[in-house]
């Protein structure tokens, strides 16, 4: 197995002390059991579990669901102190973590302004947004002024998953819960979200605007085909350009919990190897699985060195 030069991660989660406090009780315990109660660690052992992975940086998010399950006032102040929290980590250990910021997309200036700050004042390197906020997504203009912020900035916001909205969950999994979450629903979901950015005309309103989605792709790359196809005949979206061509310029794609050669040759096949970077899923997968996954792929030297460290470097300069 080869090497890299270096190894960066960057879905990769933790949350504050004072989650307890915000989330119910179930919330909190189902969290704690999936994440082997790791996720308060950011410290000495947290880097010793990278060290013996061989990461040389994680970029930390907020756990799901975020910000984005609160009312307007708990969303902006539990913003706030997550954000806080994570850059005075950043800044005790800033070889070792990066950071992406919660935002209180219930309020979308207060959002944009809140990522401006974390950029400003910590240095973070962009966002991370769990799912949708209270049923709405991020493609109706309401929230346009996000994307134009993070443009001007420079960094691109990664959607994560999140429970989805009740009436999808009744719906589709009211019966089998077991399919609600990783195993499908949020896939799917997520995918949708991405698909709806691009359908909206976000992208061309803002050409520059980099989003990030992990799970090598949310179902994307593999469907990409009948997606276009059946959105060239009902043509009835607001976008310019076509789902492989924002592909190709808006979106970047992480591995995160998906350790398989054949999704990577998937993805690779569709988005091609400058838009694929790596993820481990802290603390919800094994750092030293992701690695393993990493390192054996069947890629070329310079390939795996632009998923190991190199497109996440040009893509949030670290």
């Amino acid at each position: 197995m080869t090497s890299p030069s270096r190894i960066i991660a960057l879905e990769e989660h933790f949350w504050i002390p004072a989650t307890r406090a915000y989330y119910s009780l179930e919330g909190v315990r189902a969290l704690e059991r999936v994440s082997h109660g790791l996720l308060g660690d950011v410290g000495a052992a947290r880097i010793k579990r990278m060290d013996d992975a061989g990461i040389d940086l994680q970029v930390l998010s907020h756990v799901t669901p975020g910000a984005q399950g609160f009312d307007r006032e708990t969303a902006v102040r539990f913003a706030r102190e997550a954000n806080d929290w994570l850059g005075e980590i950043v800044k005790s250990h800033p070889r070792r973590f990066a950071g992406f910021a919660t935002l209180p997309t219930q309020d979308p200036p207060v959002a944009a302004d809140e990522l401006e700050r974390t950029v400003r004042d910590y240095g973070f390197r962009g966002a991370l947004i769990n799912g949708h906020t209270n049923g709405h997504y991020l493609d109706e203009p309401p929230w346009w002024g996000l994307f134009e912020r993070a443009q001007a900035l420079d960094v691109p916001i990664y959607i994560h998953p999140a429970d989805l909205p009740r009436a999808v969950l009744n719906s589709y999994f009211q019966d089998y819960p077991g399919l609600a979450k990783a195993a499908w629903g949020w896939a799917i979901d997520t995918g949708t979200y991405l698909l709806r950015l691009m359908c909206s005309g976000l992208f061309d309103a803002y050409p520059k605007a980099q989003v990030i989605v992990g799970h090598m792709g949310e179902l994307i790359p593999f469907h990409l085909k009948r997606i276009h196809r059946g959105v060239s005949l009902m043509g009835n979206t607001r976008m310019k350009r076509t789902i492989a061509e924002y592909l190709r310029d808006n979106v970047s794609v992480t591995t995160s919990g998906v350790f398989e050669h054949a999704s990577l040759a998937c993805a690779l096949a569709t988005l091609g190897s400058d838009r694929l970077l790596l993820s481990v899923d802290d603390s919800f997968e094994d750092n030293v699985a992701g690695v393993a996954f990493l390192k054996s792929a069947p890629l070329s030297l310079a390939d795996r060195e632009k998923l190991a460290h190199g497109n996440a470097e040009r893509l949030l300069n670290v």
